[in-house]
Formats: C-alpha cells, structure tokens, sequence
C-alpha cells in the first residue's frame, strides 16, 4: 500500500514538472511583418469628363457689313451681338509623369461641345414706291471646341497645384437668314452659312 502510492506521487511529480520543464524551453519566435505604405504618385493615364459655362467675345464687324450689303437702303439698325455664351460638356485625356523631386510634368487634350449662341437683328428700310423692309438675323455658334496642353506642377501628396497651356481651337459656324416685304407683302425670303475653325493659344492653371 505504501508502495503503491509513493509510485503514484512518483508519477505525478513527473507529469507536474514535465510542463513546467516545457515552459523552460526556447522556442523560434516569427518576426511580425513589417507595414509598407505604399507611396502615392501622379504618374499615369487619366481620362475624365466635366461640364461648363463659357462665353466669347465676336469681334466680326457685323455693323459695317449691313452698312455695305443695305448701302441702297435709307436705314438700318441692329440690335444684338456676336458674343456667343453657354453651356458645354465635353471629356479629357493626358498622361503624368512625377520626378523623384515631386514635379509632375504632363500633357493633356479635351473636346468639348455644347451650345454657345448669340444672335444679333436688324431691320432695312428703303423708302419709295413699293416701301421695302428686310428683317433678318445673323447667329453665331461655337459648336465644338478644345485644347492642346502642357502642364506642370508640384505634387504634395494628393494635392497637385499647377499650370498650363498650349493651343485652342474652335469649330464656329455663322449663319444668316432674312425676310424681304414689299408694302407689307411677302417678297422674298433667304439664307447662308458658313462655319470655320480658329485656332488660338490657352494658359490656366488649377
């Protein structure tokens, strides 16, 4: 009997120390993973879209080509412009590069389109037998237009101010319509158009 349990003590001695010799040992330890943060760059391909308002001064001198086309007439007068004004929308694309010292140099190209208008009246009048009026419009539109650029700017992280420029161009058509009344009748009635594109310079920055 007392064999017995100083066999059994024996044994849970052992099973006790066998943990606590376990603990004692050294095991290989996994370094923990260290974190990138990956750093942000402007270099690459964009596309893009946007929306506007935009207005252009004419500077066609409508007056004295009514003063030239009505010369036989005894009057004329106007009323209106040829600074066509509003909205457009159109899309971009360029490309990026950043340098190690954050200049981003770039180039970027957009179309754009919309309806930009103006419109300018008149009335002729020759006095005699029949009384003749002619009563005409001359519209002007920028149908489409865009630019050319390049650009340069200094990256502060996500923040990139710049500037830029290059070549404008604009898709502008001219058209002219009239109706001509003899005593008050109808006598004639007509109408042209051209369009053509002029070229120019842009700068800007953002």
């Amino acid at each position: 009997m007392r064999i017995k349990s100083l066999l059994l003590g024996t044994v849970a001695a052992a099973a006790l120390a066998v943990p606590g010799f376990a603990a004692d040992m050294a095991y290989p330890v996994k370094a923990a993973p260290i974190a990138y943060v990956p750093v942000f760059s402007w270099t690459g391909a964009y596309i893009g879209g946007n929306v506007g308002y935009g207005w252009a001064d004419g500077s066609a001198p409508w007056n004295n080509y009514l003063l030239f086309a009505y010369s036989d007439f005894d009057s004329v007068a106007a009323s209106g412009g040829s600074n066509p004004s509003g909205w457009s929308g159109g899309a971009q694309i360029g490309y990026n590069y950043q340098l190690a010292n954050n200049v981003v140099l770039g180039a970027e190209a957009d179309f754009n389109f919309g309806s930009m208008t103006d419109r300018l009246n008149y009335t002729a009048i020759a006095a005699g037998t029949p009384t003749l009026q002619q009563f005409g419009s001359i519209d002007t539109k920028i149908e489409s237009f865009g630019t050319v650029r390049a650009r340069v700017g200094y990256s502060m992280d996500r923040f990139l101010p710049y500037v830029t420029g290059g070549l404008a161009w604009g898709n502008v058509k001219v058209s002219e319509s009239w109706t001509s009344y003899a005593d008050g009748t109808l006598d004639g009635f007509g109408g042209a158009s051209r369009s053509d594109t002029l070229w120019g310079w842009t700068l800007g920055g953002g």
